[in-house]
């Protein structure tokens, strides 16, 4: 799993963030206190099951709202006017970067430009935990707790290319019986 997201959050710091509601601040003091940050990468003219995506977000967003979680909305529109009428009409009263800012831009290389729509979730410590297409599981039971599980017990290591990589020692046991069983012919 690598940490890319590490990268996000930093840069995300410095960036000035809108609320549906018109209010703005910067990103620091806006994600300082959450636990999970979920980006989705989306756009107004997205259409059917992509559309759903905001529904489910809404939803999701309305059920954790007491959590330590907070949802960036990175806008892949045209245009101001797009973007605005889409983001004030469909979403929640969650966080977005206008489309066709530098900071747009430097956030989308960050995430090295997903395809849209695409939601990605990190841990306040930069990990990511969920990288997906998709919002169907959000509405899956014990979620936060799936995502807490996934990065506990991890360990940190240095890939080839010198990022910071991380292994849970669930996927670390696994690699460990395959060993196994390669040796010994069974298991």
């Amino acid at each position: 799993m690598n940490t890319k997201g590490n990268g996000f959050l930093e840069a995300l710091k410095e960036k000035t963030l809108v609320r549906r509601d018109k209010t703005t601040a910067k990103g620091a003091d806006l994600i300082k206190d959450k636990e999970f940050i979920v980006i989705y990468v989306g756009a107004s003219f997205l259409a059917g099951s992509a559309r759903r995506n905001v529904e489910n977000l809404k939803k999701f967003y309305e059920i954790m709202k007491d959590e330590k979680l907070e949802i960036i909305y990175l806008s892949q529109d045209n245009n101001e006017k797009e973007f605005t009428k889409h983001f004030h009409e469909n979403h929640g009263n969650w966080l977005a970067v206008p489309p066709g800012t530098e900071d747009n831009e430097e956030l989308m290389k960050t995430l090295e430009n997903p395809t849209i729509p695409h939601v990605i979730v990190y841990n306040k410590l930069g990990f990511m935990c969920r990288r997906t297409t998709g919002t169907a599981d959000l509405e899956k039971k014990g979620i936060l707790d799936k995502w807490r599980a996934k990065n506990q017990n991890v360990q940190f290591r240095r890939g080839k290319s010198g990022d910071r990589q991380v292994s849970s020692q669930e996927s670390q046991s696994k690699e460990s019986d395959a060993v196994a069983k390669d040796k010994s012919g069974k298991k």
